[in-house]
């Protein structure tokens, strides 16, 4: 079993995205975007999304390269709950390393996101995780 986890300060989040308005676009999906933007505060869910992306590089050497930001996509189900859809080198990587049965809580306070990613399996190449 592998774990990946990020944190994410919110009000520096903010500020980087006001700032820089194209990252947006590079780091999320429209489907991603479309979600958070239409709540009445996006930051706290953007910035949890970020964590599950990073948390994701996180849980096996083999995901620290070669990944863009759209290839790791936080889907809600029909019961709102949060999913990990793979996309590309993301999915090619993660069944490389032997990764199966994904599983993703995000959690937010008023002035930071968190996200664990969970995957069972794993190929022994692992070295530690680095934060």
């Amino acid at each position: 079993m592998r774990i990946g986890i990020d944190i994410v300060d919110i009000g520096r989040f903010k500020t980087v995205a006001q700032r820089t308005p194209r990252l947006l676009q590079r780091v999320f999906t429209e489907n991603e975007l479309s979600y958070c933007l239409a709540k009445a505060n996006p930051y706290p869910s953007l910035a949890a999304r970020f964590a599950a992306k990073e948390a994701f590089r996180k849980l096996h050497p083999d995901l620290r390269r070669g990944i863009r930001f759209h290839d790791v996509e936080v889907t809600v189900d029909e019961q709102g709950r949060p999913e990990v859809a793979l996309h590309g080198a993301a999915l090619a990587n993660c069944q490389a390393a032997g990764l199966q049965s994904l599983r993703i809580s995000l959690s937010h306070s008023k002035m930071q996101a968190i996200a664990a990613i969970i995957a069972e399996g794993g190929n022994d190449t692992d070295e530690g995780s680095s934060g």
